[in-house]
C-alpha cells in the first residue's frame, strides 16, 4: 500500500480525520510531503503571522512558509469553497503575498499530491511513488462534494480542477458511480466545469 494518503494540513489533523469515509484511504500531514517535494529546506514556519515587512505589520497567518524559497503554500479546506467571504479573503491574501514577493500555492481540498500534481503547482519532479490518482476526493460519505458548495466555491472548485484533468477525470467517475445527483451535485460541476 502506497504511504501517501489524503492530504491534511498538518500530520496531527492527518492523525485526527482518520479514514476517508469513502475509500478507506489514511491521510497524511502537508508536512510529510513536504520533505520529499523540497527535502534540502528545513526552514518551514507553520500557521505563523508574517509580522513585520517593510514597516508594514500583517497579521496573516500562512499555512507553510518558507524565506529561503520565498514561497507560502495554504492548505484551502471545504470551507474556502462554501463560504464566500473566506473565498474573497484568499483572493485578497494571494494577492497581498505576492506583492510581498512569495510565490503562492494554494492546494484544494479535493486535489490530491500525485505526482503530476506536485509538478503542476510546484514545478518539482519527484521520482517516489506519491498519492495515486485512482483514489478518488470527493464523495457523499465525506460531506464534500460540489452539492455543499456555494456558487463562488462551485466555479471555483471547477477552475482549479482544469489544472488537474486525470483528478477531476477520477471524481466524476466515482460521483457517477454513487448514483446520487442530488448529494454529489456532479450535475452543477460538470456544468460549471464546461461539460
Amino acid at each position: 500500500m502506497n504511504s501517501f494518503g489524503f492530504l491534511r494540513e498538518t500530520a496531527a489533523l492527518a492523525k485526527a480525520a482518520g479514514i476517508d469515509k469513502d475509500t478507506g484511504l489514511h491521510r497524511t500531514g502537508l508536512e510529510d510531503y513536504l520533505k520529499i517535494i523540497f527535502p534540502e529546506v528545513n526552514d518551514w514556519i507553520h500557521d505563523k503571522a508574517l509580522g513585520e515587512v517593510n514597516g508594514t505589520k500583517y497579521k496573516s497567518r500562512p499555512d507553510y512558509r518558507s524565506e529561503k524559497l520565498k514561497l507560502i503554500i495554504e492548505f484551502d479546506g471545504l470551507q474556502h469553497y462554501t463560504k464566500p467571504d473566506i473565498i474573497e479573503k484568499d483572493y485578497r491574501l494571494t494577492e497581498v503575498y505576492t506583492n510581498l514577493g512569495y510565490k503562492v500555492v494554494r492546494i484544494p481540498y479535493f486535489i490530491q499530491l500525485t505526482n503530476k500534481a506536485v509538478k503542476t503547482l510546484f514545478g518539482v519532479d519527484i521520482t517516489d511513488k506519491l498519492f495515486d490518482e485512482k483514489f478518488p476526493s470527493l464523495g457523499i460519505n465525506s460531506l464534500n462534494t460540489p452539492a455543499y458548495l456555494c456558487p463562488a466555491g462551485l466555479k471555483r472548485m471547477a477552475e482549479e480542477f482544469k489544472r488537474f484533468p486525470e483528478q477531476y477525470k477520477t471524481n466524476i467517475e466515482f460521483l457517477n458511480s454513487q448514483n446520487d445527483p442530488y448529494k454529489t451535485g456532479i450535475n452543477f460541476l460538470k456544468k460549471e466545469y464546461g461539460q
